[in-house]
């Protein structure tokens, strides 16, 4: 075999064999994050901490582990030794967790847990512009339409200024509910939005007020 065809073998074998990622964005605004454990749900030990030696997930940062398709309990523990614990993730391809300070303790993910269920992640665009002429977005919530959950807020500890935008990404060929809410708790929601495999671009207007 040549030499220039080793490392994109190499690669696809690698993809094939994990096929999926866990994605922790530290939104605790102030404690780090300094043991993170990813272990099969079926297993019953936490096994060996992710982050590494010396490592820390600082607020505002991110990181993602590589795992296989399927069920997984995570533990992270912050600087005080606070746990935060999510029990039986369904991890399909990539999953997100935006952690804040009311993850802690423990949450049971398999009836969609208590802040709001799975959030669909993927590699597809959507970029919400913020049209409203004056009024920030402090929520973004999107899922596909088939789902009965709206997921986590997108934006996590940011808002989306009056002329701003902001792209998330998610799994293409498929329809979206997406709903925005303003600093003033008003909602504008979308519904049934056709995400096709170039994203999907939304203008929000104060016309598009619930």
């Amino acid at each position: 075999m040549r030499k220039g065809l080793l490392m994109p073998v190499v690669l696809g074998m690698m993809a094939a064999a994990w096929g999926g990622t866990v994605r922790i964005v530290n939104d605790t605004d102030g404690y780090a994050i300094y043991y993170v454990y990813i272990s099969p749900a079926s297993s019953d030990s936490w096994g060996k901490d992710r982050m590494g030696e010396n490592e820390i997930l600082e607020p505002g940062d991110s990181r993602a582990f590589s795992v296989q398709d399927g069920m997984y309990d995570i533990k992270l523990v912050d600087e005080d030794d606070d746990e935060y614990i999510r029990w039986d993730v369904n991890v399909e391809g990539d999953y997100v967790w935006n952690v804040t300070l009311d993850d802690l303790g423990e949450s049971d993910m398999s009836d969609g847990g208590s802040i709001g269920g799975e959030t669909v992640t993927g590699n597809t665009p959507v970029t919400i512009v913020n049209d409203t002429d004056g009024y920030d977005i402090y929520y973004i919530y999107a899922n596909p339409s088939s789902y009965d959950n709206w997921g986590e807020d997108r934006l996590g500890s940011e808002f989306l200024d009056s002329g701003d935008e902001f792209t998330f990404y998610v799994r293409g060929e498929d329809y979206y509910d997406i709903m925005c809410e303003d600093e003033d708790g008003d909602t504008y929601t979308f519904w049934e939005e056709w995400v096709g495999k170039g994203g999907l671009k939304i203008h929000v207007t104060l016309d598009d007020m619930d």
